[in-house]
């Protein structure tokens, strides 16, 4: 277990600070600048206190900082702006040491330490999932593009060790919107919480007046728009409006690539919700939701790959085609070990994992057949993640298709199914923006 860092020329405070972390966990003491420069590099967290700062300055923190290093959290009094501005500008976070800060400071610190194992979690899977990897003797041309994908993922598991990329986290409202669900509120008790971000609540808002669920009278607040749309849809627009916010980058090659990404996504979460609706299936877990989140990993990829582009980690002359091939090929595994990070069902890690390839599965089930199903017929409808698929799909039955047998369906159904898909697309998609 690696130590948390205490660095404070104070003793008596430090000691007051070593007592909010976790009773399991090592703490050290130290009070000098050689100490902290020589033992931080391998330590969990480092928490500076104000007087340590003082005594030492922000240039020798900007020269720690300079290189990888832990979380800093900098305790310092809520008054000093000017520290405040200081640190948050070269890395650090900030704590304010107001009266019993020291509740703050331990939520802080478990928070951290958390989020610390999540990712030493994700970062072992995907090691586990480079070393996994075998291909076929193949061509020389073949060999180039496996050459590629294989130093994609070496300097993908090579940066998470060193700590420089930072995983996608799951939307804060989506989670307590989730919470108060659970626990059996209301819609006017959900609404309370609902009204705290005006971005969400706005959006509901449209949702209800749109085409697609407009009634006699327009809709004028939330609680209107979530009579007319009902638990069940205002949390499925609730993920949809935060998760939404996942597929940006500032890799502006990528752009493109991620809002054909959301197209999809957002297509394929209703075309599983239809399907789970009309064929009464009764899933376990939300259709809608499933379909939405079934992509993740090529949204994890996506961004990893254009991050690194960006700090000039992999070469810009790699070709569109051969990232879409480590991403194709990979991004099932990678979807699954972060919606595993998530804490999701096996359910939803299974669609992350299988959805492009139901045969690599140990069985198959009715959430497995339906986001299956639903991917690929999204995509006969122009909702494909990438450009390249269009012919591809043009061979395909989705009648023939595995997951439709498994479900009962006929073209009939599938054609219907299609029209509703993309009445949908076209009233609300925008909506999401």
């Amino acid at each position: 277990m690696k130590l948390v860092l205490i660095a404070s020329t104070d003793s008596i405070e430090a000691e007051k600070i070593s007592n909010t972390l976790p009773q399991d966990q090592k703490a050290a003491i130290i009070q000098s600048s050689d100490q902290l420069a020589s033992l931080s590099n391998g330590s969990a967290i480092v928490i500076v206190d104000h007087n340590f700062y003082e005594q030492y300055g922000l240039d020798f923190f900007k020269d720690i900082l300079k290189n990888p290093h832990p979380p800093f959290l900098m305790l310092a009094p809520p008054d000093d702006i000017q520290t405040m501005v200081e640190i948050m500008e070269i890395g650090m976070r900030y704590i304010p040491k107001i009266p019993d800060y020291q509740k703050l400071l331990g939520l802080a610190v478990n928070n951290t330490l958390a989020q610390i194992k999540e990712q030493e979690q994700l970062k072992q899977t995907i090691v586990i999932l480079q070393k996994s990897l075998k291909e076929p003797e193949s061509s020389e041309s073949e060999e180039k593009a496996h050459e590629v994908k294989i130093n994609i993922l070496d300097e993908i598991v090579f940066v998470f060790k060193r700590g420089e990329i930072e995983l996608p986290t799951l939307p804060q409202m989506g989670i307590r919107f989730q919470e108060m669900v659970n626990k059996g509120l209301n819609l006017q008790e959900i609404g309370e919480l609902l009204k705290q971000d005006a971005a969400i609540s706005s959006k509901l808002i449209s949702v209800s007046n749109s085409a697609y669920y407009r009634g006699i009278t327009e809709s004028k607040n939330l609680g209107q728009a979530l009579s007319r749309l009902g638990l069940k849809n205002a949390k499925r627009y609730v993920d949809a409006i935060c998760n939404r916010s996942l597929y940006a980058t500032k890799n502006k090659r990528y752009v493109k690539l991620l809002e054909r990404l959301w197209e999809h996504s957002l297509a394929c979460a209703y075309a599983s919700q239809i399907l789970d609706e009309s064929l009464v299936l009764n899933l376990q877990d939300d259709a809608f939701t499933m379909g939405l989140l079934h992509d993740i990993g090529r949204l994890l990829l996506l961004q990893i790959i254009g991050d690194l582009q960006l700090k000039r980690k992999l070469g810009d002359e790699i070709e569109n085609a051969e990232l879409l091939n480590t991403i194709n090929g990979h991004h099932g595994k990678f979807g699954a070990a972060l919606l595993k990070k998530w804490k999701f069902s096996e359910s939803f890690v299974k669609i992350a994992a299988y959805h492009d390839n139901l045969t690599i599965a140990d069985s198959m089930t009715n959430d497995m057949a339906v986001v299956n199903f639903a991917n690929l017929m999204v995509k006969s409808l122009g909702y494909t993640t990438n450009e390249n698929e269009n012919d591809l799909l043009q061979e395909i039955n989705l009648e023939d298709t595995e997951s439709a047998r498994f479900l009962g369906l006929d073209v009939s159904m599938i054609d219907e199914y299609k029209n509703q898909v993309s009445a949908f697309m076209q009233d609300l998609k925008g909506l999401f923006e």
